[in-house]
């Protein structure tokens, strides 16, 4: 278990020091982004999903998550995603799902509790993410068809994101409809990338 979260640790801060990079991106225009119900790209209710993750010296992890619905006491009802990773990690998310955005409302794990409003996806062009690090998303492609360790999707949208700064480099996601997040790269302007995790399975249970 001690190698397990030495592991996940190195990889939380491989993320903190790549996605504090920044790059010029070409985004999709106005109407494209407009045009897309980004509701679609967050995985339904039911649906439970298994990635790889990866670090520089090629060691892997994986990290299985669960979507559910609550219904609050005032009849209300709340999304959560349910996330444990291989050193028995737990962490709950909370989320606003739209047609218009993606919002991160809430997160709770071992270090914290706390209120969150990060804006993970946007049907804009460009759009402050209102997170820790100030980063800025984009959404820099749309339609393209991507195989991971899951399967082959079609439809799939790239969400870029940059923290602005001197250092050259960003966070890109892919998500497939119907599926959500099915992988994730950093790439540096020199042309490197490096791939820090990939969807390995997804199966909706009703």
């Amino acid at each position: 278990m001690k190698k397990q979260l030495v592991f996940m640790a190195a990889l939380l801060a491989f993320v903190f020091i790549l996605s504090g990079c920044s790059s010029d991106n070409k985004t999709v225009d106005t109407k494209t982004a407009e045009a897309i119900d980004v509701s679609k790209y967050f995985p339904p209710i039911g649906m439970s999903r298994v990635y790889i993750q990866y670090d520089t010296e090629g060691q892997t992890a994986e990290l299985a998550d669960s979507v559910n619905l609550a219904s609050n006491s005032d009849g209300s009802e709340s999304i959560y995603i349910h996330e444990q990773s291989g050193s028995n990690t737990k962490s709950i998310k909370e989320y606003e799902v739209s047609s218009e955005e993606v919002k991160l409302i809430y997160i709770i794990n071992s270090m914290k509790s706390e209120e969150t409003a990060v804006l993970e996806i946007a049907n804009q062009p460009k759009w402050d993410k209102n997170d820790v690090h100030q980063s800025v998303g984009m959404m820099t492609a749309t339609n393209l068809t991507m195989e991971v360790p899951a399967g082959k999707y079609n439809e799939v949208i790239e969400i870029t994101s940059i923290i602005p700064g001197d250092k050259e480099g960003k966070t890109i996601n892919y998500y497939a409809p119907e599926v959500g997040l099915i992988k994730t790269v950093f790439s540096f302007k020199d042309g490197e990338e490096f791939t820090f995790n990939e969807l390995k399975s997804a199966e909706k249970v009703d």
